[in-house]
């Protein structure tokens, strides 16, 4: 008797125990979403940034390019492309996509043929085959060069030729016309650094931008990258290169933009829980109208220099 009342007095318990905890699972789930709720609502949009356009078909805002008017195929099509050898990396991309597309084609075809050709039905048993015959390993040997050269030989080769004709052939930092830009993003913002008027990197004239960098029309662009905390992929698909930022690790390329306008800078890598924040805006310039927004900028940053700001105080040498 005092056994079974014991049993029963568990079970209760047990009920007890699993009835809060229901409970605070979904109280928690809910949280979650209102919690989440909130965080889509602070997403980054163009009126945070100070990019707003007088041109409403213009706007650039938290989810890309306003997709009023546009056909099918322009919504879905890739950026456009700005630089100057960005046409070489989407040569490469399409031929590499419509050819693997052709194969599959191919491939799905024959397979459909063969299954349909070689079944079961009245009169005749299907065909078994583990591809050992010697016509058969022929044909598939066949097929394998084939892909093998028009497929992996020429991605490997134009991937070499580009890299050492734009991607390792970085530009001379003493040279005038260059822009250098520090670059170090963070849990969940870019951060760019411009040398000022003296011309070095972490003097009280710096340029500090957040989710915005600003560059001239038609000159080459320097960046040096490094991440504050966890992996990001510094990516402009318009330029059509990305680099990696990497804690600890100073990364280099360059780009350079032909056309001016307001165009998406995003992150490549999952970098944890609120990564679609990771976005920032290029804003390509006339040479003229960029001097002058770098001029007013840096004559600004060092009247308005705090050394007791922290959040400044990042960068690194930039002769690394």
């Amino acid at each position: 008797m005092i056994q079974h009342r014991t049993n029963t007095n568990n079970i209760k318990k047990s009920k007890v125990v699993k009835t809060l905890l229901l409970s605070a699972l979904f109280i928690g789930g809910v949280g979650g979403v209102i919690g989440l709720r909130e965080q889509v609502a602070s997403a980054q949009t163009t009126e945070t940034l100070h990019q707003i356009s007088k041109d409403p078909s213009a706007q650039t805002h938290a989810v890309g390019k306003n997709p009023e008017n546009q056909s099918f195929f322009d919504r879905y099509a890739p950026p456009e492309v700005i630089s100057s050898y960005g046409d070489d990396v989407e040569w490469l991309f399409r031929y590499t996509s419509w050819a693997g597309f052709a194969y599959f084609l191919v491939l799905a075809g024959a397979l459909g043929w063969l299954s349909w050709r070689y079944r079961a039905r009245d009169g005749h048993k299907a065909h078994y085959t583990h591809g050992d015959a010697k016509n058969e390993k022929g044909v598939t040997l066949s097929l394998d060069i084939l892909f093998f050269l028009t497929l992996d030989i020429v991605l490997v080769t134009f991937t070499f030729i580009h890299a050492k004709s734009f991607i390792w052939k970085l530009p001379d930092s003493n040279d005038p016309k260059v822009v250098k830009v520090m670059v170090m993003p963070q849990q969940w913002v870019w951060n760019f650094r411009y040398a000022g008027d003296d011309g070095q990197f972490n003097t009280a004239d710096d340029i500090v931008t957040v989710n915005e960098l600003v560059v001239p029309k038609g000159r080459q662009v320097y960046t040096q990258i490094m991440s504050r905390d966890v992996i990001h992929g510094f990516f402009i698909p318009n330029v059509r290169l990305q680099m990696d930022a990497i804690p600890g690790v100073v990364t280099k390329f360059w780009f350079d933009a032909n056309k001016t306008g307001d165009y998406e800078i995003v992150c490549a890598h999952l970098c944890g829980t609120s990564h679609y924040k990771m976005k920032a805006f290029l804003k390509v310039l006339e040479n003229e109208d960029y001097e002058s927004w770098y001029q007013e900028h840096s004559a600004w940053a060092a009247a308005k220099y705090d050394p007791e700001d922290k959040l400044l105080q990042w960068g690194w040498n930039w002769g690394l």
